[in-house]
């Protein structure tokens, strides 16, 4: 085969790759004015979801990679096990006497789902490979042509606040933007990897 076409054809397939891999990014973060927290060593996580298992999922998930940064995490199904319930009380009574220093929750804001139409090109290149001076001349050019494709993009947007057990001040927040989430484990260890990782590099959690 033609090389100019095993490379074009490596192109087109690196491209669709990379517009259907999961990444996360974070979309605007903001800290408290006040004096800097102490690094928390032990967080509540807690997950708004439409439902009990996406909720379970996604806490599980976040501790997990809380857990990663040396974080003492526990989601808040294992304390709170009614989302219908939870009140400013309820998670008062559940994280009282345990040593948690941090609550933080995370919701789910939207889901966007784009296209974008990539138009076709035609590219030109000299075929030349494997023959002599003569066959080149010859030959001259190829002309290939690259078909018109459609990338589609889903983004997932979650909203996360920490907030200091002791004063329940909102010290931290972030907006993230989840790019192609193949599923529920997919796209929640893509954020969770992203947010504990910036949680620790604003001083909130201990940095490894």
């Amino acid at each position: 085969m033609n090389r100019s076409l095993i490379a074009l054809g490596m192109t087109i397939a690196c491209a669709a790759w990379i517009s259907c891999a999961t990444k996360t990014e974070l979309s605007g973060v903001w800290k408290s004015d006040s004096p800097a927290t102490a690094a928390m060593e032990r967080i509540l996580v807690i997950g708004i979801a439409e439902n009990d298992i996406k909720r379970r999922t996604f806490e599980d998930g976040f501790a997990a990679a809380l857990k990663e940064q040396g974080v003492d995490a526990t989601p808040s199904y294992r304390l709170l096990p009614n989302p219908e319930r939870l009140s400013k009380e309820s998670i008062q009574r559940a994280i009282r006497g345990r040593g948690i220093q941090g609550v933080v929750v995370t919701q789910l804001v939207q889901v966007d789902e784009r296209q974008e139409y990539v138009p076709p090109k035609t590219y030109v290149s000299p075929n030349y490979y494997g023959r002599g001076l003569y066959g080149y001349y010859g030959r001259g050019y190829e002309v290939t042509h690259q078909p018109g494709y459609t990338i589609n993009t889903t983004i997932v947007r979650l909203e996360t606040h920490l907030y200091d057990a002791a004063s329940a001040e909102l010290v931290w927040a972030a907006h993230s933007d989840t790019f192609n989430p193949k599923s529920i484990d997919d796209g929640v260890g893509s954020v969770a990897k992203k947010l504990s990782k910036r949680l620790a590099a604003d001083g909130f959690t201990p940095k490894k």
